[in-house]
């Protein structure tokens, strides 16, 4: 059963690849599954507290934003602005600045996002909190909800596939892992996270680019 969720940028967005350094980091071009997941983790047990999640190996809510497959449908224009700001590194016991590069990438339109979920209930269950959130990313990095839409859009963000090649831009995105238990995504909990990554091909070509800035427009 798939629906989507619509949100449109209302400030820059940056959300660093998992692989990056602290000292450099390119941005991902749109929020990934695991940073849309863990948004709505938020939500839910800032609303209902996390209870639902504790036995997680039982637990039908915790299984209902785990297993959720996410795939995006993208307009516009992505210009990303290249960046030097000052981190706070540890170094001897005292904080010191240092700099780092940074991305911070500006979408002129609004995003898909579009959930495929296994029943009706698991759909109503992520509708009461997707429309309550208001950030992916890093924090500051606002989308506004817009709306849903029972008949999604067809996904034009799709898989890498060797055989089926499509233009755009490769990038690396994460997921929660199918073997990850709420203390995988519990940042109170001495365990480590599980993710599964997997490759996209974001449907974009380069207009533009500078050592400032580049420009990317969608394809269709």
């Amino acid at each position: 059963m798939k629906f989507s969720v619509i949100y449109q940028p209302t400030n820059l967005f940056s959300l660093k690849e998992s692989n990056s350094t602290n000292s450099g980091a390119k941005s991902l071009l749109i929020p990934s599954p695991y940073s849309i997941k863990m948004a709505l983790f938020n939500q839910a047990i800032t609303i209902d507290g996390p209870g639902f999640f504790k036995n997680d190996t039982k637990s039908k809510e915790f299984a209902f934003i785990k297993d959720a497959q996410i795939t995006y449908h993208v307009t516009g224009s992505f210009c990303i602005n290249n960046c030097f700001v000052t981190i706070q590194s540890l170094r001897d016991g005292t904080y010191r600045g240092k700099p780092s590069f940074r991305e911070y990438i500006f979408l002129s339109d609004s995003i898909e996002i579009i959930f495929d979920v296994n029943d009706d209930e698991a759909k109503r269950y992520l509708q009461n909190y997707l429309h309550r959130i208001n950030y992916f990313g890093k924090r500051g990095c606002f989308f506004q909800f817009v709306g849903y839409l029972d008949n999604p859009s067809e996904a034009n963000v799709k898989k890498f596939d060797s055989s089926n090649f499509t233009p755009g831009i490769l990038q690396e995105y994460d997921d929660i892992s199918l073997k990850a238990q709420f203390k995988n995504v519990d940042n109170y909990d001495s365990a480590g996270a599980k993710r599964d990554k997997q490759i996209f091909v974001i449907p974009v070509h380069n207009i533009n680019s500078s050592k400032s800035y580049t420009h990317y427009r969608c394809d269709n």
